[in-house]
């Protein structure tokens, strides 16, 4: 009895009879797997990434002689591995027999792309047209940031002891990777295909955007933080939940730019909020005055919500008769709410990734 228990979404996604039954190709694979997941484990939400990955291939089964596969997969093999020999493989009546993983090394080394580190299953599945599909994983294993493109055009910034992994199929039905570590992604708009990166405990979906995401496996916390556009937070175990229910009510988390959420997984919780250093948003073309004459404190705030698109609370009647006058250029946006803030004789505070202005007036 395989260990199932224990297997990662990669395990999932190269172990024989579990993409017989994600393909319905064995009777046998089907009832058992069918049990399988009807039942509580607590790894199952790696199986059903890896089923959501495979079906995203949506791979024809068509049929394909001994001869050729022994050949093609031979020189697959030959060019990964630069031996001179090819190692048989075995080959399954019902689904496409198994090929090897695809590694290709970039530059000095650094950048990997490998199947795991067990004999490959997935690639084997795909036709002979396509003989490089399979699970490709890009990990850094430097001490500087790496920057990965993907096969769409998006892009992945890749902090040192980080990696992400995708199918070869990426972006046909969905553009899905599993990050572990830390990445900054920038999202090429695609409303037809969202873009999903699975990341420990959280799901994150998005169009078309660029943010932050960390997650690594010695952390219990994982952070999602925005640059610019929109992005949607998922709890993991909630979208799970949710999967076989014929009107599925998944709440997530949205952000905005300069806002970030924390969950933690201990709790089972999402915090969001600001984040560290909020930076503009507005592109350099279109450059904000921070130079303010006995300008309406109105005037003021609606200047920083534009460049940094953050909502600042305050109450409008209190002070729609106070002016600023001052020299905010050059400030990050804590210490220009500081000194708004000291002029008003109050305060502010951050509260659910929002502003609010503590203040009852201009003073006497």
């Amino acid at each position: 009895m395989q260990p199932y228990q224990t297997y990662k979404a990669e395990d999932f996604l190269t172990d024989d009879s579990f993409i017989a039954w994600v393909y319905g190709r064995d009777p046998a694979a089907v009832a058992f797997w069918s049990g399988w997941m009807a039942e509580a484990h607590p790894n199952r939400g790696e199986a059903l990434l890896a089923k959501d990955m495979l079906e995203a291939l949506d791979l024809p089964e068509t049929e394909i002689t001994e001869a050729t596969l022994t050949h093609e997969t031979g020189q697959i093999l030959g060019r990964i591995r630069q031996e001179p020999t090819r190692r048989p493989m075995p080959v399954f009546r019902r689904f496409w027999p198994l090929a090897a993983a695809v590694v290709f090394l970039l530059g000095a080394s650094w950048l990997v792309w490998r199947m795991a580190n067990r004999t490959p299953l997935l690639a084997d599945l795909l036709p002979v047209a396509r003989p490089r599909e399979g699970v490709v994983e890009q990990a850094n294993r430097t001490d500087k940031p790496v920057l990965v493109s993907l096969p769409d055009g998006s892009t992945v910034r890749l902090q040192p002891n980080s990696r992400i992994q995708h199918v070869a199929g990426f972006g046909q039905r969905v553009r899905a990777v599993i990050l572990t570590g830390e990445a900054f992604f920038e999202v090429v708009p695609n409303p037809k295909v969202p873009f999903l990166v699975y990341a420990r405990d959280v799901v994150t979906r998005v169009v078309g955007t660029s943010f932050t995401i960390k997650a690594f496996e010695e952390n219990p916390q994982v952070t999602v933080a925005v640059r610019t556009g929109r992005v949607t937070v998922y709890s993991r175990k909630e979208l799970e939940q949710q999967r076989n229910v014929e009107k599925p009510e998944v709440s997530g988390v949205v952000l905005t730019p300069n806002q970030q959420v924390i969950f933690n997984a201990r709790e089972a919780m999402f915090r969001k909020e600001l984040v560290e250093k909020p930076v503009p948003v507005v592109p350099a073309s279109k450059p904000v005055s921070f130079e303010f004459d006995d300008v309406p404190v109105a005037e003021v705030f609606r200047r920083i919500e534009e460049t940094y698109e953050i909502d600042i609370v305050y109450n409008e009647s209190l002070l729609q008769h106070c002016t600023l006058t001052a020299s905010l250029t050059g400030l990050t946006l804590y210490e220009q709410l500081r000194l708004i803030s000291k002029s008003l004789e109050g305060s502010y505070e951050v509260t659910d990734g929002k502003i609010l202005i503590l203040a009852t007036g201009c003073g006497p």
